[in-house]
């Protein structure tokens, strides 16, 4: 097979996964939305430009194990409005993201537990985050670097 030929299959093989992620993460969207209630009243997923912030964020913390986070220090969050991450589950529910008031995801935590016992809630400011660990413990805190003496 010449190179073009090897090439074009390395494209369509490349875009046939795309689309099978695609579908694997629509299907864990629906799945959240049927068993969250009031799920569009309350919350959204979030955007593009949120879930590349929330990667970003996601990876400069400090994990001792998968799904659990070395959390030193202990500050309050603003919580207002704040982005839930999941910190153990399937690929596809670790890049779903959801958009809501620290209000609801607390009155549902045990909805969002039945996905994950591990839950990363962050502050819409991507500096300060609340760790939810599988015994319901709520660790508040904030990413290192971004410490302050006004906080």
């Amino acid at each position: 097979m010449d190179d073009k030929y090897k090439n074009l299959l390395q494209t369509k093989l490349a875009d046939n996964k795309r689309k099978q992620e695609k579908i694997k993460l629509d299907k864990q969207i629906s799945f959240i939305k049927d068993n969250v209630n009031d799920f569009d009243i309350k919350y959204r997923f979030a955007n593009d430009i949120e879930i590349n912030k929330l990667d970003m964020f996601v990876s400069n913390l400090h994990f001792s194990a998968p799904g659990h986070i070395d959390v030193n220090d202990n500050y309050p969050t603003s919580h207002n409005n704040m982005y839930l991450c999941f910190l153990c589950g399937s690929e596809e529910l670790l890049k779903t993201y959801i958009y809501g008031k620290y209000e609801a995801f607390l009155l549902d935590i045990d909805n969002w537990t039945f996905f994950s016992p591990y839950l990363l809630l962050i502050d819409e400011d991507f500096i300060r985050y609340i760790y939810v660990n599988d015994n319901g413990d709520i660790q508040e805190s904030q990413r290192p670097n971004e410490v302050s003496c006004s906080d």
